[in-house]
């Protein structure tokens, strides 16, 4: 009986090949993209899950409201975590994380293998026992028990020591510490929200860090430090909470633990617990959970569309089946044995297109995850939950696509096909209908968000910042490296290569998050604004062309040293006049500045944020001058003018080679989520009118394969191949039309949430909503013109003899 079923499915695919292939085409196009969809979900969801005892650990951070927004700190003091194990019953162990890597250091194991590396952190052996990081040499248990010790990843260890065994061996960091390698862990997977190349041990870098923070390093100042708890260190600290332990009663029991100068003084303030399961998403990328969200939703939206491709196709040539079903049903056949059949046919389809599917799927994901620049670490693809989900897929695939049909198919009384009623049977053609508009509107509705987020995407590109970004060149002049004690020297050699128009610095570079506040008053005034601190040197504002709202009264005091230059935002929130504004500012602390002068608004950070208000502090120390910006001349040959560039740095450094990026560079990185999120739109754009291309293919030449005869008869009575067309076309369009109308308020409501994340973002403008109409209508029609075309150019007399 099977074998019976097998063969009639076989001869069905067979007999109409082109429908079957359009299904079973369709089908896999649309699998493929939900897998890669698929893949990519699940990977962001897996974060941090390797961790075997993951689920009972949390972090601890310090949440502040300075008046304005809340933001949370996440270094706590040296001595918080072994309080909490001490005097907290909830916390079986504690560990810290020291972060070295806000600049590259170098490291060497030899004269020919020395690298700046920004990749290393510091931690307590416990951290080791917490934490499931997986050593390929070396003991996990007392790793890091030792002081002057370290990890490598074994990237690292290959690069350092190629294929000699690392552990005995040793490395010097930053020229001063040397570390005893001790064992080896594999490298981390993308998956791991903590990320390091080097994991040295803790007590190495503490009386450093005690000389930077308090610049004592004497027993008793390390006691007294070591003793401190509070939001006033540098280290991260994570518990190992016990089974069971509350989250809630532990976040009580903090504020009594603090040291006096360290307690919570406005009721605003917490310190908080975050499980690590929830820190990718709630803590370190919320945009990534918005954009998995989103991903999960296109995907499901593309599988939809497959699947109603295939019920679409599967209904509408289910006619040409009836005679057999009231023929089977008439000696006999039960309504079960009909539904198996159909459901092994469902099966056949299915299988041979999650087939294809997962071929295109393996052939296409490296391509397509790099292109996108979505990081999807391959070995994940093994893991069983995401097999158990590729299960889930097929089988739901086969219960939805097949269910329709079968249960439609099997339903039918014989009486009804024998009168013809099958062929207008309302419910049918009326699911085709809707899942024909279903198809349109998604594809339309992508096309409207494809276009704004371009459109959105240029008014990054193109608008005016206020600033010139335009050839301006940055280096980083490390100031551990003493390389900017020689910076007026350098800044002057550059200033005289030809190719050079100006130079400025800064201690910050422009379009990174900037960690500085004033709290700035007006002398004799208690209105306190929080002000952005950007350090620049005398040169600033005319090398990056911002326009002066109040100019300076003479040049020299624009350039005066331990002054302040305030953007039109800050000036008017200080309730500053503009024709009057020479006066001194409070910075609290007991530092004052002269204000010289009041800018234009210019934009420092992403069009995400409204203009704050800014600080240019001018010139206050040129010892920390660490970012060089250098404007090139507009005929300057960029590629011998860098090198000039270049030979000038190498003169005052041996060490640290000479790198610059573009300023238009590092603008245009603030937005990659953005710009990533559009190419993702454009594929599945474009995957989703393919797929209801071929349902529109299919149909039309089902519809054709109906009609023939009446074709036929048409031709022989003079109706023209434009008749023909048009007839054929006419129902179909009007489903389109209906398309547009529902996908433009959906595009509409979807896009405008969207762009209300951007401060500054452009009108949705009705010609957007005419233009996706125009081109969905036209994919329409070249579609059904192809296949229309075909059947109007049959030769009528073989469309009349067919029965």
């Amino acid at each position: 009986m099977l074998s019976h079923y097998l063969k009639t499915a076989f001869r069905h695919i067979q007999r109409h090949y082109v429908i079957s292939l359009v299904n079973i085409g369709g089908l896999a196009i649309g699998l493929t993209a939900t897998l890669l969809v698929a893949a990519y979900v699940a990977n962001e969801y897996s974060h941090d899950r390797f961790h075997k005892n993951g689920d009972r650990i949390v972090k601890v951070e310090f949440s502040h409201n300075d008046g304005e927004k809340s933001y949370s700190i996440p270094w706590l003091s040296y001595g918080f975590g072994q309080a909490m194990k001490d005097q907290c019953a909830e916390v079986e162990e504690f560990g810290r994380i020291s972060d070295q890597s806000f600049y590259s250091r170098l490291v060497q194991s030899d004269i020919r293998h020395k690298y700046y590396e920004a990749g290393f952190l510091a931690a307590d052996n416990s951290f080791l026992q917490m934490f499931s990081f997986e050593f390929v040499k070396g003991d996990p248990k007392t790793a890091l028990t030792k002081p002057n010790t370290v990890l490598l990843t074994e990237s690292m260890a290959a690069k350092y020591f190629g294929d000699q065994d690392p552990v005995g061996k040793t490395i010097t960091y930053d020229k001063t510490l040397v570390f005893e390698v001790v064992g080896v862990v594999k490298d981390l997977p993308y998956n791991s929200t903590i990320k390091f190349d080097f994991l040295s041990d803790l007590t190495s870098f503490r009386k450093r860090e005690m000389q930077e923070m308090v610049g004592d390093t004497s027993k008793s100042a390390l006691k007294e430090q070591n003793s401190l708890v509070g939001a006033m260190g540098m280290y991260h600290t994570y518990l190992l909470l016990h089974r069971n332990a509350s989250r809630e009663a532990l976040t009580r029991k903090i504020p009594a633990l603090l040291s006096p100068s360290s307690k919570i003084k406005d009721a605003k303030d917490s310190y908080d617990l975050f499980p690590l399961f929830d820190m990718y998403f709630e803590r370190d990328n919320k945009s990534a959970k918005q954009k998995a969200t989103v991903f999960s939703f296109i995907g499901l939206l593309i599988l939809s569309l497959a699947l109603c491709n295939y019920v679409n196709l599967t209904t509408a040539s289910s006619s040409s089946r009836a005679g057999e079903v009231s023929v089977r049903k008439v000696v006999g056949g039960q309504r079960i044995a009909l539904i198996f059949q159909f459901y092994l046919e469902s099966v056949i389809y299915v299988t041979i297109a999650f087939a294809l599917a997962i071929g295109l799927f393996w052939g296409l994901k490296d391509y397509l995850y790099k292109s996108l620049e979505l990081p999807v670490d391959a070995s994940f693809l093994k893991n069983p939950w995401f097999l158990i989900s590729l299960a889930g897929f097929y089988i739901s695939s086969i219960l939805l696509s097949g269910g329709y049909p079968a249960l439609l198919l099997s339903r039918l009384a014989p009486g009804q096909i024998f009168r013809g009623a099958y062929g207008t049977m309302g419910g049918a053609a009326r699911a085709r209908k809707v899942f024909t508009v279903f198809q349109f509107t998604v594809s339309i509705a992508l096309i409207i968000g494809s276009i704004l987020i371009t459109k959105q995407m240029q008014l990054f590109q193109h608008k005016n910042l206020g600033i010139n970004r335009d050839r301006i060149v940055t280096v980083f002049l490390d100031h551990e490296d003493g390389l900017n004690k020689h910076y007026r020297e350098i800044r002057q050699s550059v200033e005289n290569i030809s190719g050079v128009e100006s130079v400025t610095s800064s201690t910050l570079l422009m379009y990174y998050p900037l960690g500085n506040r004033w709290e700035l008053k007006k002398m004799n005034s208690d209105k306190t604004v929080y002000v952005n601190y950007f350090p620049v040197d005398e040169q600033f504002v005319e090398t990056m062309q911002i326009k002066w709202l109040a100019v300076p009264r003479t040049r020299s005091e624009g350039k005066k040293r331990s002054s302040v230059v305030l953007n039109e935002t800050a000036a008017k929130e200080l309730g500053i006049d503009i024709k009057n504004y020479n006066q001194t500012l409070n910075l609290g602390a007991g530092i004052r500045r002269d204000l010289v002068g009041i800018v234009k608004d210019f934009h420092f950070s992403s069009l995400t944020e409204k203009i704050a208000p800014m600080g240019l502090d001018i010139g206050s120390d040129s010892t920390f001058n660490d970012y060089l910006y250098i404007k090139l001349a507009k005929n300057a040959d960029a590629k011998s003018t860098l090198a000039a560039i270049g030979k000038v740095y190498n003169q005052f450094n041996t060490n640290r080679p000479f790198e610059y990026t573009f300023l238009d560079d590092t603008y245009n990185r603030m937005y990659k989520n953005e710009e990533r999120t559009g190419r993702i739109v454009y594929w599945f754009t474009g995957v989703a009118i393919v797929i209801a291309c071929l349902g529109l293919f299919g149909l039309t030449t089902f519809a054709a394969e109906q009609r023939r005869r009446e074709i036929g008869i048409r031709k022989v009575l003079g109706a023209t191949v434009l008749n023909i067309v048009t007839m054929l076309s006419k129902d179909f369009l009007k489903l389109v039309v209906i398309s547009v109308l529902l996908a433009s308020p959906l595009a509409y409501l979807a896009m405008k949430s969207w762009l209300e994340d951007f401060a500054y973002h452009i009108p949705i403008s009705w010609w957007v909503f005419a233009l996706a109409g125009a081109a969905g209508l036209c994919v329409a029609v070249v579609t059904i013109s192809f296949q229309g075309f075909k059947a109007a150019a049959a030769n009528p007399v073989k469309s009349l003899k067919t029965n």
